[in-house]
């Protein structure tokens, strides 16, 4: 089959349009994380930046999150844009969206809270995960040692006692220790000189 000039164009248009239809919808089956940059259309509902998939529960994942975005400010820095908080109150809720364990921080899109884990700190953990992007850049977070990424989130969110998983606590005792040497002022500067 031959085309003519005007049939090739045609045709790589339509390839073209046909590529980018597929690696959105490929990115949305298998990148479950990426379903927070339209939640509405994996079932939740949402006010503002926060969404919920039992509308009952939306007083609570709101004071939730203005609690961890004010004590986020208060010891690190406040977020320049509020990023989304889907707040699942059933596991089917949370695999949709690809949660593992407590909570999950997307990119610096937003961040998504298993149901057993609506506790202040645990979103505090989470939003500082989107301060680091906010502060350092997505690729920059990405380059810090994890006793950084990892451990300023557990420490900082100061989990109540019995709330530092085993497996985090040398992170979180390898931060405490570095941010007591530089400050917590000086953090983003002296882990960027690292």
């Amino acid at each position: 089959m031959r085309f003519g000039r005007g049939g090739l164009v045609i045709a790589l248009a339509g390839a073209l349009l046909l590529i980018a239809v597929m690696i959105p919808a490929a990115a949305w089956l298998f990148f479950k994380p990426i379903r927070i940059i339209a939640p509405e259309l994996n079932g939740v509902t949402c006010a503002g930046p926060v969404c919920v998939d039992d509308i009952a529960a939306l007083p609570m994942a709101e004071q939730l999150y203005a609690e961890g975005m004010a004590n986020v400010a208060a010891k690190l820095t406040a977020l320049n844009r509020p990023p989304r908080a889907v707040f699942c109150s059933t596991r089917a809720c949370y695999r949709a969206f690809g949660g593992r364990g407590a909570g999950v921080a997307v990119f610096d899109l937003g961040i998504v809270i298993a149901p057993h884990a609506w506790q202040t700190y645990i979103v505090e953990h989470e939003l500082i995960h989107m301060v680091q992007a906010q502060e350092l850049g997505l690729l920059g977070r990405e380059r810090t040692p994890i006793w950084f990424k990892e451990g300023m989130a557990f420490h900082v969110s100061d989990p109540p006692p019995g709330g530092l998983p085993d497996y985090a606590q040398g992170w979180a005792g390898q931060y405490r220790e570095w941010e007591a040497r530089v400050g917590r002022e000086n953090v983003w500067e002296a882990i960027r000189a690292e």
